[in-house]
């Protein structure tokens, strides 16, 4: 007997992709992919097929992902469009000779697909204007998501192309403005698309997720314009995240909770960090896992597992076969290794439709995580982060060019890539997430006005740093609260000596609970006279390397290296009283 799912995909595309060929070892998970994949792309509502399928080959080649890129510039052909227009679609889609309608369509996908962390309710019914309705962005946030899915599975499945692969240029499709200014990390204030009512004892997906969870999602709530969806997204749920047989509930709560955090969205953390708390995972261990789950009470296996999985989240274009050779290390098993790609995958599906989709969270997100994952860069270890050693040609040298000879789009580029690093500096330093955003125009404006003057004698990244730090160094000084930031600290006169030099062990009669405790640590690193802070800020928050740190701030090395010293004794003995040092692994 055919395999049902295989003998769907030979009847509407002539042939069955390798994509699902390379994960029969789970023919569960086929069959859920399959239905999703039916609903959002084949099934003509509100958008028509070839709307959808450029939206997928766009955003494919901005993720410069060349097996759904000539995947779906197959299907495009045999749908009837030009060659000339979807190459122009591939490098440029500005240039393909568009409807304002198709146009606005593949703008938004750009930056839902790309920078979703970024998308308001402007970027969402904006498009309106064009004709397009709640429906229409629905589809379009859906197909959005599903296109950051397939890239993600394919990537992590190493998947061939069926066809001769399409070549993406290296000046491939980037996001449009959608409005002026530098754009900033979104507040949700949604959800921003019109949902009709359901009631759980009616609708069968939302009964299943109150069965399941407890609840029904927001998430699931704001798309009951297509309950066709939400009935094959509840069965990639059943499919994927309920079972037990591969991987735990735990592990693949893990992957869904610190891909999230690096992607960040508080709605998703938000969800899992409950989930994980209703599988006996504490409050204090599912927040350090989502901040840095290398310092975790975790197992070095699972401490793998989600390394492997951010890396393929966060950084496809690094993502290689040593990845998977890791985790066999581990001793992961081959169904527990494309368990990993898939949970990975679902992720990045989750975390765009909730972007777009702008749902508030279903649990009051904790303060904690909030304040400290916009510091946490990714989450990936320090040797896989870019540094002079391993780029000796600074990779923003050819979009400061383009901006430098007229290309003013192109400084969006660099907006794009370094948004989230400037703004977690920000915030690190000022403490105050409001004031950070007001910092961070001011940064991306001060960049672009003195970009001529830039000379290449540091990296562009520490350049660019340096503006921010100088720049939230500035509003300190105008609080005309804080220690001067520019003291000498071998002539200043100040002789700090540590009086609690003692370990940190628990100390019953002054034991705090681990939430407690990390709103000690926040409390303490705020207190720090800023000349300290900054320098803690950008050593060992944004774990900058100690030449580049000195270099955004103006200083030596050794002063550098005293600040950081004093700063890390500062800190310690405010926390002596109180901090327990006595951890233990904690296995899933």
């Amino acid at each position: 007997m055919s395999f049902q799912p295989f003998a769907a995909f030979r009847e509407h595309f002539g042939f069955i992709p390798s994509l699902f060929r390379a994960q029969t070892l789970l023919p569960r998970v086929i069959e859920a992919e399959a239905a999703l994949a039916f609903a959002v792309l084949l099934k003509e509502e509100a958008l028509s097929r070839v709307q959808k399928e450029r939206m997928l080959l766009t955003l494919a080649a901005a993720h410069r992902n060349v097996y759904c890129v000539t995947a779906h510039h197959q299907m495009l052909r045999l749908l009837g469009v030009p060659d000339q227009q979807l190459d122009r679609m591939i490098t440029d889609y500005r240039s393909a000779d568009l409807s304002p309608v198709d146009a606005a369509l593949l703008g938004f996908a750009l930056k839902l697909g790309r920078q979703g962390f970024l998308i308001t309710l402007e970027d969402v019914t904006g498009p309106f204007l064009h004709g397009l309705t709640d429906e229409s962005m629905l589809e379009a946030i859906l197909v959005t998501a599903l296109t950051n899915f397939l890239c993600t599975l394919s990537t992590g499945l190493g998947a061939a192309p069926e066809f001769e692969p399409r070549p993406i240029p290296a000046d491939g499709p980037s996001s449009v403005p959608t409005g002026h200014g530098i754009p900033l990390p979104a507040e949700p204030s949604g959800p921003y698309l019109r949902a009709s009512e359901r009631r759980a004892d009616e609708f069968a997906p939302f009964a299943f997720f109150r069965e399941k969870f407890g609840f029904v999602p927001n998430i699931f709530r704001a798309q009951t314009l297509r309950p066709d969806v939400l009935e094959a997204e509840a069965g990639v749920i059943r499919a994927v995240l309920l079972t037990e047989d591969v991987l735990t509930r735990v592990q693949k709560e893990c992957i869904l909770l610190v891909v999230s955090a690096a992607n960040l969205n508080t709605y998703c953390v938000a969800v899992h960090c409950e989930m994980l708390r209703a599988l006996g995972v504490s409050a204090e261990d599912s927040d350090q896992i989502a901040v840095d789950h290398r310092q975790a009470r975790l197992r070095d296996a699972d401490k793998a597992l989600l390394d492997f999985a951010l890396r393929l989240a966060v950084q496809p274009s690094g993502f290689r076969q040593e990845d998977l050779e890791s985790l066999r290390h581990h001793g992961f098993t081959e169904e527990q290794i494309l368990e990993a790609v898939v949970m990975t995958a679902m992720t990045t599906f989750l975390n765009t439709l909730q972007m777009g989709l702008g749902t508030v969270p279903d649990f009051t997100p904790r303060r904690t995580f909030l304040a400290t994952s916009l510091k946490s860069p990714h989450l990936l270890p320090s040797d896989h982060r870019h540094t002079d050693e391993t780029l000796p040609v600074d990779p923003d040298a050819e979009s400061v060019a383009k901006v430098r000879s007229g290309h003013l789009d192109a400084f969006e580029e660099i907006i794009n890539r370094h948004s989230r690093r400037v703004y977690r500096t920000l915030v690190g330093i000022l403490g105050d997430p409001d004031e950070a955003r007001d910092a961070m125009q001011d940064t991306f404006f001060k960049a672009f006005q003195h970009l001529g003057d830039f000379q290449w004698r540091s990296k562009f990244s520490t350049w660019l740093v340096s503006i921010a730090s100088n720049t939230a160094v500035q509003r300190l000084r105008e609080r005309k609260r804080l220690d001067s930031l520019d003291d000498d600290d071998s002539d200043s006169g100040e002789h700090f000596r540590p009086r609690q030099i003692q370990a940190w062990t628990d100390d019953p009669e002054k034991l705090y609970s681990k939430t407690e405790m990390r709103s000690l640590i926040e409390s303490g690193v705020m207190k720090l006279p800023a000349k300290y802070r900054v320098v803690l800020m950008l050593r060992d928050i944004e774990q900058l390397p100690a030449e580049d740190a000195a270099a955004a701030l103006g200083l030596g090395i050794p002063a550098l290296k005293a600040r950081l010293l004093r700063g890390r004794l500062m800190l310690r003995e405010t926390l002596s009283p109180h901090f327990t040092g006595s951890v233990k692994g904690v296995a899933f």
